[in-house]
């Protein structure tokens, strides 16, 4: 393997810095389009159409989530492989992560497409904005295979520590999605459908992007069409790995469609203030799960090399890092929240209320860094199931217990939010002490 792509040399921070950069630029271009879409839905169709995509965001996240989780755990697989230089291992734990990857979206998009309209209703989507919803719904699940391919592949190379090509291919994704959503929402006026429409396009050109890169590349990762195939003992170990790091990542959407469904029934502005504060805050997870995306393959590599003092130690940096830029983040956001707002949207009521829903949260991000960082490190020596379980019990189940019995003793749509910061809280507190412990036991000081 390249020298460029091997985590197990060289000065930990600038590895890391270098290596998560490629990963923080693509997922900062992922998250702008997103940020476009809602800029160019807000000012051409207006609060209504920004609406209708919130309602069901964390609805659309769900199978994404869910399935990147799975690559968690081919990613961790294929790091460790080529830690350990087992290329026959690697080949096989590849071909098969594309298979699952491509048959897995299929599935999704025909259980989406069928299942929205249900969907819909236990999320308490409001009549006057449920067709809108409904359409883009069962776009964007159409587009679930290419988009799954997409993130498989993106795991592939990002395990064999390559960050740079997933990055250089987001971006013409990023662009792509940006003109297609001139053209579909802007001039064609296709409102939502327009939307979805526009970000399945760049999906597909993004999967075919980065499969033409497997297909070339000299890495050991490479792959061959006629190769690609279920092997049932990597499948197994994939699976071992990957669910419960997809369960993980589902439990965020899980709790949030809760918390959506509640904040649903506050009405359509509302809905479109909380749209706003999650497109001004986007850098904050792009941020954090970036390092906790790079930790998860640097501790995977060197666990596989055994270099473990250098594992703890990049974890340390990443930790510091990350802390250093939520605290810049968090101020900029808060202070200048007023002026990106109207951004989005014209009106005076949604503007106001954004506002004092981020200026209510922002100072609370920090709490996040430790559940992330954390848990990719754990996930990176091989472990998946305990960090699932300490997010479903930290995330999920604190916002779902906050949402049916804390939030009703004061019926506001702050109260509601408020379930966030304290689920960081207890997740990272749970995480500091769990790893406490996990790395005595996988990461010893020889």
């Amino acid at each position: 393997m390249e020298k460029k792509y091997d985590l197990t040399e060289g000065v930990i921070w600038k590895k890391l810095l270098f290596f998560l950069l490629p990963i923080f630029g693509g997922t900062l271009f992922q998250q702008f389009y997103t940020t476009i879409d809602a800029v160019i839905i807000g000012q051409f169709a207006g609060k209504d159409a920004l609406a209708s995509i919130e309602a069901i965001l964390n609805l659309t996240k769900l199978p994404i989530n869910f399935f990147i989780g799975i690559s968690v755990g081919a990613t961790i697989i294929i790091a460790q492989y080529i830690g350990a230089k087992e290329t026959e291992k690697l080949s096989r734990a590849v071909h098969t992560a594309v298979a699952f990857a491509f048959t897995g979206g299929i599935i999704i998009s025909a259980i989406g497409i069928l299942g929205s309209p249900v969907f819909l209703r236990l999320l308490n989507v409001p009549d006057d904005i449920y067709a809108y919803t409904l359409s883009y719904a069962r776009i964007y699940f159409a587009g679930m295979a290419v988009s799954m391919t997409y993130n498989i592949g993106t795991g592939i190379l990002r395990a064999a520590g390559d960050s740079k090509t997933p990055f250089y291919f987001l971006i013409a994704s990023s662009i792509a999605n940006v003109l297609l959503d001139l053209i579909f929402v802007g001039l064609f006026k296709w409102h939502t459908a327009g939307a979805a429409l526009a970000t399945v396009l760049s999906q597909l050109l993004s999967a075919v992007l980065v499969i033409t890169a497997l297909l070339r590349t000299p890495m050991p990762c490479r792959i061959t069409l006629k190769k690609i195939r279920f092997h049932k003992p990597v499948l197994g170990e994939i699976f071992l790995l990957g669910l419960p790091a997809g369960f993980q990542s589902s439990s965020y959407s899980i709790a949030n469609m809760i918390i959506q469904s509640s904040i649903n029934t506050f009405g359509v502005n509302r809905i479109a203030a909380w749209a706003v504060c999650g497109k001004l805050d986007f850098l904050i997870w792009v941020t954090v799960d970036s390092f906790g995306a790079a930790i998860s393959t640097f501790v995977a590599q060197n666990f596989g090399a055994r270099l473990y003092g250098r594992a703890r130690s990049g974890v340390i940096s990443c930790l510091g890092m990350s802390l250093v830029i939520i605290v810049i983040i968090s101020a900029i956001l808060y202070l200048f929240c007023p002026s990106l707002s109207r951004m989005f949207v014209n009106d005076h009521e949604v503007i106001t209320l954004a506002v004092s829903l981020i200026r209510f949260i922002s100072p609370s991000y920090f709490l996040y860094i430790w559940g992330v960082i954390l848990s990719g490190a754990i996930r990176g020596t091989g472990d998946t199931l305990k960090p699932m379980a300490l997010t479903f019990l930290g995330t999920c189940a604190c916002r779902i217990l906050w949402i049916l019995f804390a939030a009703p003793l004061w019926p506001t749509l702050k109260m509601v939010i408020l379930s966030f910061p304290v689920s960081w809280f207890i997740t990272s507190a749970s995480f500091i002490v769990f790893y406490q412990i996990h790395k005595v036991q996988k990461l010893p000081v020889k």
